[in-house]
């Protein structure tokens, strides 16, 4: 099973090419430890080529438990990524306009 590569140190995970339900699952508990560990953290999705909704739902969890927790949250995002959120109409509520990894 393909799982996200973790930089504890840096602050930073490391999203894999596929987020489905089954993949969304397993991220649940590096995202609960990266906002005991750090301050902050950022998650990696430039490799994102495909994103369901259960991973768009845990994507938006992170931001709002963040914000929540007055803890820093960058969610860098693939083209594919903006896509579904546009798709879902949820650009506005993670605040990708255009802000991608894919150029």
């Amino acid at each position: 099973m393909t799982r996200a590569k973790h930089a504890e140190a840096m602050g930073v995970i490391v999203l894999p090419p596929i987020m489905d339900r089954t993949i969304s699952g397993t991220l649940v508990s590096p995202i609960n430890a990266a906002f005991v560990d750090n301050n902050g953290f950022v998650i990696e999705g430039r490799d994102v080529a495909r994103i369901g909704q259960c991973g768009l739902q845990l994507l938006l969890s992170a931001l709002l438990t963040g914000r929540m927790r007055g803890s820093s949250v960058t969610i860098r995002p693939s083209q594919a990524m903006l896509r579904a959120a546009e798709i879902a109409g949820l650009e506005a509520a993670f605040g990708w306009s255009g802000d991608d990894h894919d150029q």
